[in-house]
């Protein structure tokens, strides 16, 4: 199963989702650390460095005071006295170290510490270090996740313009119908004026490539028609020899059987040219709006193909299930029933061909030679014939090759079942017209 293609905006738009995820991320980490660094490593060096300093002047002076600020309390114990201390403070922080406790409905960090026979308490409050990370920690880490944010939106619609030309071209590309147009109608001129240099390049890499394509498809279809009018002459003129040498009826039946293959072989080639100069016309082959009744040309061309049919010994059945109507010209449909039903003729003897209207597909099916599975696979390439086929008739291997030209043109379908000395079957669904 071939990967699922994804354009270059669904790739950019991954890319900078991506980004910001790993941005966010990295900012939330930050921010974590911030808070625990500002919560725990500062705080703890400020008390630490409190105590320290405080025990310096208790030892010059034991009644020096006590720590008394906004936010933060000291209470001293000597011999074990604890007067004035909390009781919620005593309890939360019974060993010298940190330790958290609830004073007055608030959250404490205390930090305890003993020198001799004396033991500081310094309580701090909590809620101002989270301020504290709030302000110069999570805030500043804030601010700079949405700058990050902005340049990150302000780079990818930088991008966006910067790709918007490669999406334009590819988008364009993508919905021309090459099979409905000429390629010279490719109209790239609201592109040309842009000054990015690699739009540039692949614009002129277009333009080339059309170019040598419309003069390669020219010198085709003008090979194709000249070669097709000038074989039209030596046919006609086959075909009067062959009229006058027909009517003599005292031939002997060698002749006349080989006069007979003669006839059948230059019906053939007539049919060929006739084919060609209609695929060498781009108009003829271009989607009509008029409604072509299937049927009808199905009638017509097993009625003009009777006599051939009749002169090997085939039956040609006609069955219709349902009226089929398609949009297309009336000669594009005559050339597909043709060549199927000259196919079928062409490969059998003495048998029974069958071609059936259904109400979406015509098929064709023979009592002939049939084909193996790997002929199937390769009936529909131009001068494929199978072996038992060469034996059977003179036939080019074109047939099933224009019916699939023709069929791809309209976005039709051919399939073929065949088996080996029973027969085969050709079925063509004529589906909705899409893209090309």
């Amino acid at each position: 199963m071939a990967a699922k293609r994804v354009g270059l905006r669904a790739k950019m738009i991954r890319l900078f989702a991506l980004q910001v995820l790993l941005i966010s991320l990295a900012t939330l980490f930050g921010i974590y650390l911030s808070n625990s660094i500002v919560q725990d490593v500062l705080m703890r060096t400020a008390l630490e460095g409190e105590a320290k300093h405080y025990w310096r002047l208790y030892e010059s002076n034991p009644a020096q005071p006590l720590p008394n600020t906004d936010n933060m309390l000291g209470y001293l114990a000597r011999d074990g006295v604890v007067a004035g201390i909390p009781m919620d403070v005593l309890e939360a922080a019974p060993e010298p170290g940190y330790h958290r406790a609830v004073v007055a409905d608030e959250e404490q960090i205390v930090h305890v510490s003993d020198r001799g026979n004396a033991r500081l308490f310094l309580v701090f409050r909590s809620d101002r270090v989270s301020d504290l990370a709030l302000f110069f920690g999570i805030f500043p880490l804030s601010i700079v996740l949405l700058i990050m944010y902005a340049l990150l939106l302000f780079t990818y619609r930088q991008s966006q313009q910067a790709v918007s030309p490669v999406v334009r071209l590819a988008k364009y590309l993508d919905e021309f119908e090459f099979g409905r147009q000429h390629t010279s109608a490719l109209d790239l001129s609201g592109l040309r004026d842009l000054q990015d240099t690699e739009v540039a390049v692949m614009i002129d890499a277009i333009d080339e490539f059309t170019d040598r394509l419309d003069a390669f498809i020219e010198r085709e279809r003008f090979f194709t028609r000249d070669a097709s009018h000038e074989l039209r002459t030596p046919v006609a003129v086959f075909k009067a020899s062959l009229d006058l040498m027909q009517r003599d009826k005292d031939r002997p039946k060698r002749d006349v059987d080989a006069l007979a293959r003669m006839r059948r072989t230059i019906n053939d080639m007539e049919g060929l040219i006739e084919t060609m100069l209609v695929l060498a016309s781009e108009e003829q082959l271009q989607a009509s709006n008029d409604l072509v009744l299937v049927n009808k040309v199905v009638l017509g061309q097993a009625d003009s193909l009777q006599p051939l049919a009749v002169r090997v010994g085939n039956e040609i059945v006609v069955a219709e299930s349902a009226q089929l109507r398609v949009h297309a010209p009336e000669k594009v449909v005559q050339i597909i029933v043709t060549n199927l039903l000259r196919n079928a003729i062409n490969y059998t003897r003495d048998g029974r061909i069958e071609i059936s209207v259904s109400a979406d597909s015509v098929r064709v099916s023979d009592s002939g030679v049939g084909m193996t599975e790997s002929e199937v696979k390769a009936a529909f390439e131009p001068f494929f014939r199978s072996e038992k086929a060469r034996e059977k008739s003179s036939g080019h291997g074109l047939g099933l090759a224009i019916v699939r030209r023709l069929v791809d043109q309209y976005n039709w379908s051919v399939d073929v079942n065949s088996e080996p000395d029973v027969g085969t079957e050709v079925i063509v669904r004529f589906l909705r017209r899409g893209r090309h």
